[in-house]
């Protein structure tokens, strides 16, 4: 194994911090959709590779400000989601609308998009209290771990952490009927997907079992957000021919996930 193919976990974390920098920068200045998009998958990539440091022997102690940062992009994360969903469910009205359910969908997306506005104002609000913070404990987790900053990871190792991650973090139940465990299932391939990616671009085996987890997390994504989407119609509409739909995509969403989920446990 080559060094062009291992890993780097600390050096790949200064760089994902500065990603993350940039991105607030971003989207403070201009909260549309690419932006926050660019903020929430930062995080989450810094979130992936804390998890990959807590799974390597010999690194030096860091709990303390790991679980600082981890506290405050949490905050971020999750502010960032709900704008994320904001979007998505506007998008799949779009895509849904008809002559039939024209009013229906516009009456949907006037709130949905009301809702933004003031899921942008939270955003805005949390990263300007939350920033300066934020950085700091960043940079007191780097200071720490510089000691280790040339470590590297083979990327046959790097597969099997992310594999034995994956599996560790499943639902005890092979096919879970609890749409929150099956929402489990997409978040868990979602956070070893960027475990995975942590390789380089040139290592093969890991990139292609970060395609694999990708896969499976983008499927339980269409599921979960036609689940959402249709709990919203049903509130706000009733059980409206639009509601009707949201719902028809739901289930088929479902099939394809819980085939989706078996292949892979195969």
């Amino acid at each position: 194994m080559t060094t062009s193919t291992a890993a780097r976990p600390i050096q790949t974390l200064r760089e994902q911090i500065t990603n993350l920098e940039a991105a607030i920068t971003v989207c403070l200045a201009d909260p549309i959709q690419k932006s926050v998009h660019k903020l929430r998958t930062s995080i989450r990539r810094i979130e992936a590779q804390l998890t990959l440091l807590s799974l390597l022997p010999g690194l030096p102690p860091h709990q303390k400000p790991e679980k600082k940062a981890r506290r405050f992009l949490k905050r971020l994360r999750r502010a960032a989601g709900t704008i994320r969903d904001f979007d998505v469910q506007i998008h799949l009205i779009e895509e849904k609308t008809s002559a039939s359910t024209k009013k229906a969908s516009d009456e949907l997306t006037k709130v949905l998009k009301h809702q933004r506005i003031q899921g942008e104002a939270d955003l805005l609000h949390i990263l300007n209290k939350h920033q300066a913070k934020l950085t700091r404990s960043l940079e007191s987790l780097l200071e720490v771990l510089d000691p280790a900053k040339s470590q590297t990871l083979l990327a046959t190792k790097l597969s099997h952490l992310a594999q034995d991650w994956f599996a560790r973090n499943l639902p005890s139940e092979t096919m879970p009927e609890d749409p929150d465990q099956l929402h489990a299932i997409r978040k868990t391939a979602k956070l070893a997907r960027y475990i995975a990616e942590t390789a380089p671009k040139s290592a093969s085996t890991p990139r292609k079992l970060a395609a694999t987890f990708e896969s499976l997390q983008q499927s339980g994504g269409k599921w979960h957000d036609w689940l959402i989407l249709s709990a919203i119609a049903h509130d706000k509409l009733g059980d409206s021919p639009l509601t009707q739909a949201f719902r028809s995509n739901c289930k088929t969403a479902l099939v394809n996930y819980r085939r989706h989920i078996q292949s892979f446990s195969a």
